[in-house]
């Protein structure tokens, strides 16, 4: 039992081992990374110097993965924030290679600075004079719960000092001598030379940096346009109903007036209903019935019949037109007819 947990502990330990960066590699990563931050974030040598120690801390703390993006990392970020201007932690973190340094992959330690400077033995500025002594004097195990630079933050973020950076004082040429760096190729036609590829690679990647962003404002446009359609299909689908509204509306419509000329069909034109009837048939109510005969009691006169008054072309009692009447037995005139009156065209 003891043998494997001795196993175990040995596998472990060589895990960790083989995981963990040394510290000559620690110490060149951090040199090439800081010496890149002094030229892009133009640091001050005391600028300098604190980020060296601040990037060995943290790549001496990493020892695995899950370290990547930890806790050293955090407290790598916090102490960066005491020693930078706004400016410079702006431009920090909105400088991934600097920002997210370290990744693991494949079983390997990969470091992002490289994509952007591919040069590996290529230096701006020299080593600083604690290079070969300095071993986490000043990281966070050492110095509480705040760590080192915690209490020097005024010290590098005073607003009343002017700043004049290392970046200016390459550009004034103060680097450019080999003899005052300890670094390679610093001065001479081959530190010149990788200069200016440096300087081609960095167009190259301020180009693929706007082509970048010129992709991005595409995409919004692109992304624009499509809400753009999707609110034009809905207005077309709202119309659509609308539409679907208004004719089920006029059908329905339809279908009531059809209704309404059914009912009204179920009386006639010509045939018998119980008011009134246009043609034949017969009303149920009552009205007082008018005719024409060729008699009447009463005296009235009539045409073409007998009537107890005068009558035209018919006999009367009183008198008559081309016929005969007796009446009374009185006197006749010129023809066979009595009257008690006369007759016109008659006899008398």
């Amino acid at each position: 039992m003891k043998k494997m947990m001795m196993t175990l502990i040995a596998m472990l330990t060589i895990a960790i081992s083989a995981n963990a960066m040394s510290y000559e590699q620690a110490r060149t990563e951090a040199l090439f990374l800081t010496d890149k931050m002094a030229y892009e974030l133009n640091l001050t040598d005391e600028q300098y110097e604190a980020a060296y120690e601040i990037n060995l801390d943290y790549l001496m703390g990493v020892t695995g993965r899950s370290d990547v993006f930890g806790t050293y990392w955090e407290r790598r970020n916090l102490d960066l924030s005491y020693i930078l201007l706004d400016w410079q932690w702006n431009a920090y973190i909105a400088a991934t290679y600097f920002y997210r340094p370290l990744y693991w992959e494949a079983g390997y330690w990969h470091f992002g600075i490289y994509r952007r400077y591919p040069h590996r033995d290529y230096f701006y500025f020299g080593r600083p004079h604690f290079y070969a002594t300095y071993r986490g004097a000043h990281a966070w195990h050492a110095h509480g719960a705040h760590g080192y630079y915690y209490g020097r933050r005024d010290h590098f973020r005073s607003p009343s000092r002017s700043h004049f950076g290392m970046h200016d004082r390459w550009n004034r040429g103060d680097f450019r001598n080999h003899h005052n760096s300890s670094t390679r190729m610093i001065g001479g036609r081959n530190g010149r030379g990788i200069e200016r590829n440096n300087r081609s690679i960095e167009r190259s990647n301020r180009a693929l940096e706007r082509s970048n962003r010129s992709l991005e404002r595409s995409n919004r446009a692109l992304e624009r346009s499509n809400r753009a359609l999707e609110r034009n299909n809905r207005a077309l689908e709202r119309n659509s109903r609308s539409i679907e509204r208004n004719i089920e509306r006029n059908n329905r419509t339809i279908e009531r007036n059809n209704r309404s000329i059914e009912r009204n069909s179920n009386g006639s034109f010509g045939g018998n209903r119980n008011s009134g009837s246009f043609g034949e048939g017969s009303r149920s109510s009552s009205s007082p019935s008018r005719s024409v005969s060729p008699t009447r009691s009463s005296r009235s006169s009539s045409f073409g019949g007998s009537h107890s008054g005068g009558s035209f072309g018919g006999s009367r009692s009183g008198g008559s037109f081309g016929g005969g009447s007796a009446h009374g037995g009185g006197s006749s005139h010129g023809g066979g007819s009595s009257h008690s009156h006369g007759t016109f065209g008659g006899h008398r």
